[in-house]
């Protein structure tokens, strides 16, 4: 059974459904924020979220260390984030 447009925007509206990507955000914030205090990193680490303008809902986990996810040739690489996403 398809969901057409209309319906698929009331669903990504239901309060229990952003509720849970709100709740997962958290869990991968929290391991973010564990990883990056295991490195030695001072970094802020924020959930956002809303609802894209096609309807679609999310939550985004972001944090403030600029150039740790990926490293530089100054900055060693920690991949905070990275990790607390692929760990359940």
């Amino acid at each position: 059974m398809a969901l057409s447009h209309r319906e698929f925007r009331k669903l990504m509206r239901l309060p229990g459904l952003r509720a849970r990507l709100r709740g997962v955000a958290e869990q991968v914030a929290d391991r973010t924020r564990a990883n990056l205090a295991a490195a030695g990193v001072d970094a802020e680490v924020t959930v956002e979220e809303g609802i894209r303008p096609r309807g679609r809902s999310y939550a985004r986990v972001t944090h403030t260390d600029k150039f740790g996810e990926f490293g530089t040739e100054d900055v060693p690489r920690h991949r905070a984030l990275g990790r607390a996403i692929g760990s359940k």
